[in-house]
Order: C-alpha cells, then sequence, then structure tokens
C-alpha cells in the first residue's frame, strides 16, 4: 500500500523511491502534463521528464548541470516518467528512456 503523506510533495517523493529500487536518482527537468488528481493518495500527478543517474553521480551531475554541459555529459540518462493506474487502483509509474 502507498504511503499517504500530508506535506512536500508525495508524487515527487515516490518517484524518487521507485527509482531508488534501480540504484538510481531521478533529478527533475519539467512537468510533462497529463494532470491527475489522485484522490486516494492526494497527490497532483503528471508525467514528469529528467535524468535516471546512477546514485554515486549525483555530484558529478550537479557541477556538470551548474556548468551548463547537462545534456553533453547525462543525454543517455534522460528518461520520461510515465504514471498509470494499477488494477487496484494506486498509482503506478514506468521509467521510459529518451526517445520512447
Amino acid at each position: 500500500m502507498m504511503q499517504l503523506k500530508k506535506d512536500g510533495d508525495g508524487y515527487l517523493e515516490f518517484v524518487q523511491s521507485e527509482a531508488e529500487k534501480q540504484h538510481k536518482l531521478f533529478m527533475l527537468d519539467s512537468g510533462e502534463g497529463r494532470d491527475f488528481e489522485d484522490t486516494i493518495t492526494g497527490w497532483y500527478v503528471e508525467d514528469l521528464s529528467g535524468w535516471l543517474i546512477d546514485t554515486d553521480q549525483k555530484e558529478r551531475f550537479l557541477k556538470e548541470r551548474e556548468n551548463n554541459n547537462i545534456n553533453d555529459t547525462f543525454k543517455d540518462t534522460y528518461v520520461f516518467v510515465k504514471w498509470f493506474k494499477k488494477e487496484n487502483g494506486e498509482t503506478g509509474i514506468n521509467f521510459m528512456k529518451y526517445p520512447c
């Protein structure tokens, strides 16, 4: 069962926890639409885009982003996060390599 959060961005925290299951970090770029208000969790849900990087690459990623070199260095890690509803009504996500 999903945890319900009263503060913060529960959906983004959920996306991060799904990335952690793959030993990755999800670094958000932007929202991509297909908005949905999840009445079970109270989350504002939408498709997202960003980078799915190895956990040990966080500092390098942040440095490259600061230097505007992110697309050169991490282009192969760019993903879309697509949400879907499971049969039990819970929200799930898939990380899809760009281009998808």
